[in-house]
């Protein structure tokens, strides 16, 4: 690099800080003014300047004369046309210059020539964003793609974060189109709303779109409901039938409760009754540790789940139908030092209110306190009632044609005997 090129950059650093002001142009006005700014155009009566505050325009016969400024590009072409191609340090050098001087582009076009004259060059390199990599140097997107990463949304990532990406983005557009349907069938457009419904078949993307039909299976409009329902049940694949058993747990309509039973019936009978007893059996060990006010809609999933069990009629849903059908409920209550604890028994668990879910009354039968306990400091009031379940009774009967009401131990011992005389539940289950 020769002397007078270091000399004119260093220079430039020193005389050019790059803002408005400094690298103003300057017109000096005959009345002792001096305007500066960037003169934008120059005709025969007037002069355009463009100045921080905005845009003035000067008489021709105000001016006494221009100081002109020379601007970082100029001063970058001028220099950038005296360096030779094989000059990797003059490059550079420039290359730096021009970063301080606002100069992006430049800049990194000086670094691309400073790694052509010599590919090694690791400040150059540093500059452009490149990193090592194996022992090779190359760009940042390169060594990500080296280490088999791929890039979505800008971002990179592992090829099974991009999927899920991928995958969470076509999920809300399903959402998106069947929570529009649904919203027509509530109005005055249900013809055009269930076609969308209807236009999903097996073979679809049941990945993607069981979240989406999941979330429908929850609308406020029943027939919405009831065609998510229908649209599972022609995907026939594990998680659309795994959202059907959901949909059991929580449809409040009895039309629409049957229709989806009736669904898990016709696609597989065993597998319907085995998972819906192990979601009865996780719900009822959670009763305990659940707050007051999830407890009744977790007694209400588990009557619809026996109520399924005892339509579908498998008679591998026995045992958890027999342990269903007491459960017991902890309800938690603030009291005084003044409670009057001796009238805490009986049938005292009605004061709690009816029980309701969806709007409609429970209907718990029964009702009786099986233990009563007081915290340290006489404040909480733990009562421990019986919820008699009538459908898991009346399951049991369909099933088995016995009749032993809530006696969980006869339907137990029942199970006992007659086990042996059932095939073995496969562990998967093929969808009809």
């Amino acid at each position: 690099m020769n002397t007078r090129l270091r000399t004119a950059i260093a220079g430039a650093i020193a005389a050019v800080a790059f803002n408005c002001t400094a690298l103003a142009d300057i017109i000096h006005l005959k009345n002792g003014n001096a305007l500066e700014g960037k003169i934008l155009e120059e005709a025969e009566e007037s002069i355009k300047l463009n100045m921080p505050v905005g845009n003035i325009t000067i008489n021709r016969s105000e001016v006494d004369r221009i100081e002109r400024k020379i601007s970082p590009m100029e001063i970058y072409e001028g220099e950038a046309a005296q360096l030779d191609d094989d000059d990797s340090v003059g490059h550079y050098v420039l290359g730096m210059w021009c970063n301080k001087n606002g100069l992006t582009r430049p800049a990194e076009a000086e670094f691309l020539k400073t790694i052509a004259a010599n590919p090694d060059h690791a400040q150059a390199r540093k500059e452009l964003g490149h990193v090592m990599h194996a022992g090779k140097w190359m760009t940042y997107d390169e060594s990500m793609q080296a280490k088999g990463f791929v890039k979505a949304d800008g971002k990179w990532m592992t090829p099974e974060d991009a999927d899920a990406v991928a995958s969470k983005k076509q999920q809300k557009e399903w959402l998106r189109k069947l929570q529009r349907a649904a919203d027509l069938m509530c109005g005055s457009q249900l013809a055009r709303g269930k076609q969308v419904f209807e236009q999903i078949s097996i073979g679809e993307d049941s990945a993607n779109l069981v979240p989406a039909l999941r979330e429908i299976t929850a609308h406020k409009c029943a027939l919405a409901r009831h065609e998510a329902i229908e649209a599972l049940a022609r995907l026939r694949t594990p998680d659309a039938f795994d959202a059907i058993v959901e949909a059991v747990l929580n449809e409040r309509d009895d039309e629409i409760f049957a229709i989806a039973v009736q669904r898990l019936q016709q696609l597989n009978s065993k597998r319907a009754a085995k998972l819906l007893a192990k979601v009865c059996g996780e719900l009822r060990k959670t009763i305990p540790t659940v707050s007051n006010e999830h407890k009744p809609s977790t007694v209400a999933a588990i009557r619809r789940a026996s109520k399924a069990m005892g339509v579908i009629g498998d008679q591998s849903a026995v045992p958890e139908l027999a342990r269903c059908v007491i459960l017991e409920v902890n309800y938690l209550q603030e009291v005084d030092g003044t409670t009057n604890l001796a009238g805490l028994s009986g049938s005292t668990m009605t004061e709690l209110g009816p029980v309701s879910v969806g709007g409609a009354s429970i209907g718990l039968q029964g009702q009786r306190t099986s233990g009563v306990s007081i915290s340290s400091r006489a404040k909480t009031l733990q009562l421990v009632p019986n919820y008699l379940n009538r459908e898991a009774a009346e399951a049991l009967t369909r099933i088995t044609g016995e009749r032993y009401d809530y006696d969980s131990k006869r339907w137990l011992q029942w199970w006992a005997i007659h086990k042996p005389i059932f095939p073995p539940d496969p562990e998967i289950f093929e969808l009809n």
